[in-house]
């Protein structure tokens, strides 16, 4: 946990996970999130962080570091409820990284695209969807142009 206190081993059930939207098209116009944001594709992990412990702003900041580490833009996360993952018979386990100590994997997904899009599909139903606000360094960027742009017109 970012507070210095060890994460805990044990996963409850009412625990909340984070998914992080790395790709505009896993969210639809009206804020609800797309199955595919929970479909591990090659992999037969899905990546998650595990709220306990951390304030909103080190959610977000881990969720940042996600992005730079993939060249991706953080467009928010997805959160969901232990309980329903493991309703889908699947399995939440910690697998804590350096930089995020809060990482865990789902785990059991089915070899078949279409049954982990069946899976997905009820878990994407129950997430809830903040959108990130600060958009990174790239925002600010392009706002120190137009304020330099802005300056210089003066």
């Amino acid at each position: 946990m970012a507070n210095g206190t060890a994460v805990p081993e044990e996963i409850y059930d009412n625990e909340i996970l984070a998914r992080f939207v790395v790709f505009n098209r896993w969210i639809r116009s009206d804020n609800t999130v797309r199955s595919d944001a929970f479909i591990p594709y090659s992999l037969t992990e899905l990546s998650v962080t595990r709220h306990i412990g951390l304030s909103l702003e080190q959610l977000w900041a881990i969720g940042r570091n996600v992005v730079v580490e993939r060249a991706l833009l953080l467009h928010g996360r997805a959160d969901i409820n232990v309980s329903i993952v493991k309703g889908q018979e699947l399995s939440v386990h910690p697998a804590s990284l350096a930089e995020n100590p809060n990482h865990a994997n789902i785990k059991g997904w089915p070899p078949s695209k279409s049954e982990q899009k069946i899976k997905a599909l009820e878990i994407a139903k129950t997430a809830i969807f903040s959108r990130h606000i600060i958009c990174g360094g790239i925002c600010a960027f392009y706002l120190l142009e137009i304020a330099v742009s802005y300056v210089n017109i003066l």
